[in-house]
């Protein structure tokens, strides 16, 4: 391929990167799944899923698929390397993000240690239905997601919104979740997470918004972390076949709602977190302006069994920029 066109395809897949990233048509129009597990067939599930669980990589795992009891079609990845007593660490994903926005150096790192479960929630990238405008929703969706896996216990990632979802999940199925990694997320009712700042929004909300957005937003003002963010949009790059289906403009406008209610400052809220009694490991960069690291302090306050990371020199996106160093921490972290 000469180097225009890959530089041309992979600034077409980073343009959906993270919290303000959305494909072009081109990508939206790409080749199907290869591999879905839609039957309502034990057996033929099964097979689907043993597939997955055989592929290695989050750039080559393939696009599987599970109609849940709400009438959803989940599109999910499904892989990894399952360790005697693990279980299964479902990813719950930031604003506007699709199955293609995670990382694949963080993904593959804990995925040496564990199987990991990456979805697209309700309405979003190739799931059916319309995305929801409140938290409490999305977590009653990825209930259903994770009842029709038929999983009987999991761990959660949720990064920015997923982390919103995240809570909501272990809160209502306290039996199930075993441990919760929040990554770059607020508590409901905490403070400055509805942004007001003409810039970030204008990056945040534009329709078809590209790479220097994404860095404005997801890293901080630096040399080193700018440079970071810049690999880890051509790490983006790596996964050539069966891409997500990009986020719609209705469901970037859902979430936004969603978040936008959720972060309505009301200390009554904060007290909710005492009931989240699973170790939890709390993380975010000193530096981010989307979700500022004093509500990562205010959720290791309030949370009874919480472990809390600040990364130096980075801001939503620490961790991508620390992929190998914060993939290495969850690991630990689940396997205490």
């Amino acid at each position: 391929m000469p180097s225009t066109n890959r530089r041309t395809r992979i600034a077409r897949r980073t343009a959906v990167a993270l919290a303000t990233m959305s494909v072009v048509a081109a990508v939206a129009s790409a080749v199907p799944s290869t591999a879905t597990a839609v039957s309502d067939s034990s057996g033929s599930t099964h097979h689907t899923v043993i597939q997955a669980r055989n592929a290695e990589s989050a750039s080559t795992a393939p696009n599987l698929r599970v109609k849940a009891a709400n009438g959803v079609t989940y599109q999910y990845r499904r892989f990894g390397h399952p360790s005697p007593g693990s279980v299964p660490l479902v990813f719950l994903q930031h604003y506007r993000g699709t199955l293609d926005n995670w990382d694949p150096k963080l993904i593959d790192t804990i995925a040496a240690k564990r199987e990991v479960v990456l979805v697209d929630n309700v309405g979003v990238g190739g799931s059916t239905g319309t995305t929801p405008s409140t938290i409490q929703q999305m977590s009653l969706d990825a209930i259903d997601f994770v009842d029709a896996l038929k999983l009987p216990h999991y761990d959660l990632f949720g990064f920015s919104l997923g982390g919103q979802v995240a809570q909501e999940v272990a809160l209502r199925r306290p039996w199930q979740v075993r441990r919760v990694v929040l990554a770059s997320t607020a508590p409901q009712g905490g403070v400055d997470q509805r942004a007001s700042d003409p810039k970030v929004l204008a990056s945040a909300l534009a329709d078809n918004p590209g790479p220097a957005d994404f860095l404005f937003l997801f890293f901080k003002n630096t040399a080193s972390s700018q440079a970071a963010g810049a690999e880890f949009l051509q790490r983006l790059g790596q996964r050539t076949t069966d891409p997500d289906a990009p986020s719609s403009l209705s469901t970037r406008d859902a979430q936004l709602t969603a978040m936008s209610e959720w972060g309505i400052p009301d200390k009554s809220k904060l007290v909710r977190l005492n009931a989240l009694f699973q170790p939890v490991l709390v993380a975010d960069g000193d530096s981010d302006i989307l979700m500022p690291p004093k509500n990562s302090h205010l959720m290791a306050k309030y949370l009874p069994n919480a472990r809390l990371s600040i990364y130096p020199d980075s801001g939503h996106g620490f961790l991508f920029q620390y992929a190998v160093k914060f993939g290495t921490e969850v690991n630990a972290f689940l396997d205490r």
